[in-house]
């Protein structure tokens, strides 16, 4: 098996690549499909996040390298070629692996220990099996990154003092207008950034909250229990001259906030101050904005420095981290090439028993049919010996620690068919 990654991130783009290369949550599954149908890949996971695109999957025996970097011709997006190939990176076998458990655990994310990707990762993972996108091989391979990723936060303190998108905006909105006591927000998008960023803005003591979705139910069960108020997503013109602060992430594929709509609600405000903060990927707020009379704009990229709150508190688990993402890596190495061993075990049985029933029939044929004790005897005596020889041959490829190299002796020794490596360490 040749495990690959594709993609591009925080650490290599841009917002404004990486939002050409966002896709929706409804896309993946789609997108995974299409992969295997042309031949690209057997089974793949693809993670589209605000912060990375990736695809991880396991290659078709044709799919070389550029291939599959080319492959991105065939995911649904907006990014010119050239600027992908400038963006993206491509790994390969165990590093390919190992990144995706540093992703997982949240020591790739741009707040090291963040706990959403966790979930997006599940997301996906339900979404490649449900496009019959999933094989066996991959699924370990997913399980043990989720199985890193929970031993992380639950045996490390990498996840505490939690600075999240959502906690670094809030954070954001108090350097630039100090005291937020009082001070009246709109929310666009009932997301989860949306409802941790209401969690914390109530303990600031923050005045009116009203929040927008283009889905007025959802944004009701998000507003109401925090003590929000839920709008109608064309209401909005109505309530912006009320509010001192604007904090977008919607999943809308278009700008939600344009230069022009600011400038004539700024008009009728007075161009009384205004900060808005664009969380989403791709972009909720187009970037002109920020040319508005009393218009401060932020968007995810700006919320970096400040996401660096605790970050030194965080790093010191970081060699924690890693040694529980070493010994999941591990385990999952084992789990590959146990599942390795077993066409070797089932060839192994099958090549004993047809040789203990060959030299049986052999045998049998020189007794009388009607000496039925002395071949039932001989019958359970070849059993027993078949099954005493394979018990130790069998219990040991099972238990060995090198799985892969016990199977290729046994393969030799008995003449068996030859299974191919699992996990092609080649580099990228």
């Amino acid at each position: 098996m040749k495990f690959v990654l594709v993609g591009l991130s925080h650490k290599t783009a841009p917002v404004e690549i990486r939002e050409q290369v966002f896709i929706p949550q409804a896309g993946v599954g789609e997108c995974v499909r299409r992969l295997i149908d042309r031949d690209m890949i057997e089974s793949g996971i693809l993670l589209s996040t605000c912060n990375r695109t990736e695809l991880y999957a396991v290659a078709s025996h044709e799919a070389t390298p550029s291939r599959l970097l080319e492959s991105f011709g065939l995911w649904p997006h907006a990014l010119p070629f050239d600027a992908w190939r400038r963006y993206a990176y491509q790994l390969s076998g165990e590093e390919a692996v190992a990144h995706l458990f540093r992703v997982a655990s949240g020591l790739d994310s741009m707040v090291i220990g963040e706990a959403q990707i966790l979930g997006q990762i599940k997301q996906a993972l339900v979404a490649a099996r449900q496009a019959g996108g999933l094989d066996a091989r991959l699924e370990i391979i997913a399980r043990g990154a989720i199985r890193a990723a929970k031993r992380t936060r639950h045996e490390t303190g990498i996840g505490r003092r939690p600075v999240s998108v959502s906690h670094a905006a809030v954070a954001a909105a108090a350097n630039v207008l100090g005291d937020l006591t009082g001070r009246r927000v709109l929310l666009i998008g009932a997301g989860e950034m949306s409802e941790v960023a209401l969690r914390l803005l109530r303990k600031q003591r923050i005045g009116d909250v009203y929040l927008a979705s283009r889905t007025f139910e959802r944004a009701d069960q998000v507003a109401h229990p925090l003590g929000g108020q839920a709008v109608p997503f064309d209401a909005i013109e109505e309530i912006i001259g009320n509010v001192d602060i604007i904090l977008s992430s919607s999943n809308a594929p278009h700008y939600v906030l344009d230069a022009r709509r600011v400038e004539s609600f700024q008009w009728r405000r007075g161009g009384r101050s205004l900060l808005i903060i664009d969380m989403a990927v791709p972009r909720d707020v187009d970037p002109e904005v920020s040319q508005a009379p009393g218009v401060h704009l932020l968007n995810i990229d700006d919320l970096h420095a400040i996401a660096q709150t605790n970050r030194e508190e965080r790093e010191a688990w970081v060699p924690d981290a890693e040694r529980i993402v070493d010994d999941e890596l591990q385990a999952t190495q084992l789990a590959l090439e146990a599942r390795e061993s077993a066409p070797t075990v089932e060839a192994l049985v099958h090549h004993l028993e047809q040789l203990r029933d060959s030299v049986l029939d052999h045998h049998l044929s020189r007794v009388p049919p009607d000496e039925l004790a002395t071949r039932d005897a001989m019958r359970q005596l070849a059993d027993s010996l078949t099954a005493r020889f394979l018990h130790g041959p069998v219990r040991a490829l099972r238990e060995s620690p090198d799985p892969t190299l016990d199977a290729a002796v046994m393969t030799d020794a008995f003449g068996l068919s030859t299974p191919g490596p699992l996990l092609d360490q080649e580099p990228s």
